[in-house]
């Protein structure tokens, strides 16, 4: 089975709306059913923890978060649980897929427009799944493909992968540098 649980983040470009504006946008997208490729189930906000995740939109296989951990201000998705497959690019892709389709729908909406824009030159990745994919060499070599592949895909050029520090103890984390596309010009 290939890896499925990956945390793809986003980061804005310029400053971040207050937190807050983004419990009635997560609220809204519950209760319109504005995404229909996993359950949504709740709005939590942890704004009040310092370098924290923020807000948090949970749903049944992953969470969507306006990330402001690890330098960065940006949208985030982790994958914790899906239908697994043998197809490691599929693994990848259902997850950038999703967060692509969510900054999407923050960039259009009325209560963000002229505020939120994302920098869609640079993408943080982390392997959550750290049993299947260490934090080692071995990690690295099993995701470094399925990933190069699939947001090549997505962002139809080039794309650098750079694995970041190696502590054994933290997810594997890789940070890829990308070529300018608007949103729009992602193909999800």
């Amino acid at each position: 089975m290939a890896v499925i649980q990956y945390s793809f983040k986003l980061p804005l470009r310029g400053e971040s709306p207050a937190q807050e504006v983004y419990i009635p946008v997560f609220h809204d997208w519950i209760r319109t059913n504005a995404i229909t490729d996993d359950v949504l189930v709740d709005v939590a906000d942890y704004a009040h923890v310092q370098g924290g995740p923020g807000v948090l939109l949970v749903c049944h296989e992953g969470q969507y978060v306006i990330d402001r951990s690890r330098g960065a201000v940006g949208l985030a998705y982790h994958r914790r649980r899906g239908v697994a497959t043998d197809d490691a690019v599929e693994g990848v892709a259902v997850s950038l897929g999703r967060l692509i389709r969510a900054a999407r729908l923050l960039e259009v909406d009325p209560r963000l427009a002229g505020v939120l824009a994302f920098d869609t030159t640079r993408l943080e990745i982390r392997v959550l799944d750290r049993l299947r994919a260490g934090n080692d060499d071995a990690g690295w070599a099993m995701v470094a493909g399925p990933l190069q592949a699939a947001i090549a895909t997505v962002w139809a050029g080039e794309v650098v992968l750079e694995r970041a520090a190696t502590d054994p103890r933290q997810p594997l984390t890789i940070h890829a540098r990308l070529p300018q596309r608007s949103l729009t010009q992602l193909v999800v």
